[in-house]
């Protein structure tokens, strides 16, 4: 069902890309309809000046935001809306102002950055520095998430029931060299932890927000074991949604690392608010076909676990309620398991044994939506457009 070959995403997560003349592109016929699909392509980064232009096509004009990688490449992203079979050109419109409001960093106070679109916050990055006399408040740094509408958190920080768990996080139980003693990244409760080390490369602009980061990973003598480069992107919704992109790159700097736990206790984890452990009744899991005829009330067993392609939680804080689909890419390792909690916390969990200088990428979407809980269907809907997108020519 997944294919290990990560270096793939770049070309599966929203697109083919093109060189060349980038006056236009035409996304062909996809299968499916896009509805504010984010979709890019590659030109060279000497072939634009500006950080936002124009594209026109049948739906008229809109915003697109030139995204510079590198000083060879940049990636051009807009929002591509159109029906199942029906091809569409995106021409470069230097006659028309699209200009709209735009995705900002902003910083509220020391080691709390917060992203904005319009004047209201979508995703929050806390980052505090390490103190070994104040271990449960300073081990980790984490993406907490807004409600669609900006009017809340709806995930959890520090504090409430299990604490580690915190927002968007990551970690695992670290094994180096061969050693069997643990280094938990995921507790992080005996000076181990992962770190914040800087901003690579901020991402701001009409159509997508977010940041590339450096994470250090430390273990129990306080030394970087595992380097890790973690991209964070929100893209522009309709009212009542967010979508955002969760990349991550682990980079081991031992001669071996194991990556291991298990599927309560380590990988990419989404923790809602603490209002929701205090309400667990209200929750609900929507699954995929193969695993529907399981009570959406009822925690997974310890079977029928392996390799979701997506899941998603429904769950109340102060009378509303939401939805968050998770949905893991295509080009994640196999073998993968999902872990669900009526508390608030799911995600999913694999091992993995990396050698000096060896890479693991992980790749994730999470759609949040308000309100009524989408159909199996709607979910996916949106997991295919991700894991298959539509091809785009010149």
């Amino acid at each position: 069902m997944k294919n290990i070959i990560a270096v793939l995403f770049l070309a599966l997560i929203t697109g083919a890309c093109t060189s060349g003349n980038p006056a236009s592109w035409v996304i062909e016929s996809p299968q499916r309809d896009l509805v504010s699909e984010p979709v890019f392509v590659e030109v060279p980064a000497q072939k634009f000046d500006e950080d936002t232009i124009c594209l026109s096509s049948k739906n008229g004009p809109q915003p697109a935001q030139v995204e510079r990688i590198n000083s060879q490449t940049a990636r051009i992203w807009w929002l591509a809306t159109q029906n199942a079979g029906e091809s569409v050109r995106y021409s470069v419109d230097h006659s028309v102002n699209c200009a709209e409001s735009a995705f900002a960093w902003q910083t509220i106070e020391p080691q709390l950055d917060r992203l904005f679109m319009n004047g209201i916050p979508v995703i929050q990055y806390e980052y505090p520095v390490f103190d070994y006399e104040d271990i449960e408040h300073t081990k980790k740094p984490f993406h907490q998430v807004f409600s669609p509408d900006g009017s809340r958190l709806i995930t959890k920080g520090t504090g409430g029931l299990f604490p580690h768990h915190r927002g968007i996080f990551l970690g695992f139980y670290a094994y180096i060299d061969g050693s069997d003693e643990r280094v938990d990244i995921w507790h992080a409760r005996n000076g181990e932890r992962s770190e914040h080390n800087r901003v690579i490369r901020k991402i701001e602009g009409p159509v997508a927000g977010g940041h590339v980061l450096a994470i250090d990973w430390i273990d129990l003598e306080g030394e970087k074991f595992v380097d890790e480069i973690r991209e964070v992107r929100a893209f522009r919704q309709p009212d009542g949604q967010l979508l955002i992109d969760v990349r991550s790159e682990l980079t081991a700097l031992r001669d071996k690392v194991l990556l291991g736990g298990d599927r309560h206790h380590a990988g990419l984890q989404f923790r809602a608010a603490q209002e929701v452990a205090d309400n667990r009744e209200a929750t609900r899991f929507i699954r995929p076909d193969a695993w529907s005829h399981m009570p959406a009330e009822v925690e997974l067993g310890d079977e029928n676990i392996l390799d979701f392609p997506w899941n998603a939680m429904f769950f109340e804080i102060e009378d509303h309620t939401y939805t968050v689909a998770y949905l893991s890419h295509p080009s994640n390792p196999t073998g993968a398991e999902m872990s669900e909690r009526t508390y608030g916390r799911f995600g999913e969990y694999f091992s993995q044994e990396l050698t000096r200088d060896e890479t693991l990428v992980m790749n994730y979407r999470f759609w949040v939506k308000k309100g009524d809980a989408p159909s199996r269907t709607e979910i996916q809907h949106r997991f295919d457009n991700y894991a298959t997108p539509p091809a785009i020519q010149q």
